[in-house]
Formats: C-alpha cells, structure tokens, sequence
C-alpha cells in the first residue's frame, strides 16, 4: 500500500482516511508462523510542519504452531501504528534513528513494510495454543493435551543430580 505525497500536501492540513486489505510479507520471519492471512488497515495520512504523519491499526489473523505441543491454532492481532516521513530534500537536519523520521526517497511512502514490523514486534517470543497447554511427553512424544501417555517423567536437574544421590545414600 502506497501513499502519494503530493495527494497528502493537497489535503492542507486535513486528514486523508485510510481502510484497506493488505499482503503481509511474513514468510521465515517468526519461527512459529505457519500462515497470514490478509490483515486490516483501517487509520488516516495527514501532513504537518513538512512531517508526513500515518497513523492507524493493523489487525487480521495469522496460523501459528504451538511452542509446547506443535499444534496449529488461530492467533488473533490488533496492533497500533505511528510512523512519520520526512521528504529527504527538505531535510535541514540530520534524522537518526532515535528520533523515528523515516526519510523520503521518493513522491510514494510505503508503509507495508512498517505494518510487518509492527506486528512482529508485537508478537511475543514463545506463543501457545492455551495456558493451559500440557505440551508433548518428552518420553514417547505424544501430544498431552489429547491423552494421557502414561509415561513417569522425572527430571532431574543434571547440576542437582549429585544432592540426590547424596540424599538417597543418607536415606538407606
């Protein structure tokens, strides 16, 4: 989705509304993203002080592959968006990333690329199907959630092994 500039400066100050379907590009940039579907931009583009100023939602569902249990499940997103633009050639200072001016190289801004960096910042690391996931047996591999394997799972930290063996010769 892009964003005419001279559209914008024609607008004098008033605000150009948005509300569109857009194409993510997500493939192999989250580890447990399996699909995207089409996401929702709905939000507006104004200009003020020589800033072009696009600010909104971005929300849809993507399929994601449980952390504990690799089963895919639905995983809804809603994330808010504010990202401002400068034209290059009027730049009278020097724009860091500190300040979040994102230079204008061209009369377009293309905001799908900081909608995908949205979303992905808002993901957490580690997603799961349900708090209250069991996760997969680490003995026979069978999904917990769907029965119970049967299997006696002890874990022992390898760095606490040597209490053990020390607390079970004391026991004899």
């Amino acid at each position: 989705m892009k964003l005419k500039k001279n559209q914008l400066l024609q607008l004098r100050g008033g605000k150009f509304p948005i509300d569109e379907t857009v194409k993510l590009n997500l493939a192999r940039k989250h580890q447990q993203l399996i699909s995207a579907g089409p996401a929702r931009f709905t939000g507006e583009a104004y200009t003020t002080s020589g800033l072009f100023i696009v600010e909104g939602r971005v929300s849809g569902e993507l399929t994601m592959e449980c952390a504990r249990c690799l089963v895919k499940f639905p995983y809804c997103y809603d994330v808010a968006i504010k990202e401002t633009f400068m034209d290059e050639n009027q730049i009278e200072f020097d724009v860091d990333e500190e300040m979040e001016i994102h230079p204008l190289e061209d009369d377009e801004i293309d905001i799908i690329p900081y909608l995908e960096a949205a979303l992905l910042l808002s993901l957490p690391h580690t997603l799961v199907c349900g708090e209250d996931c069991k996760g997969l047996c680490p003995e026979c591999g069978t999904n917990r959630n769907e029965k119970d394997c049967g299997c006696v799972v002890e874990r022992i930290d390898p760095r606490l092994a040597v209490l053990g063996e020390l607390f079970g010769k004391q026991d004899k």
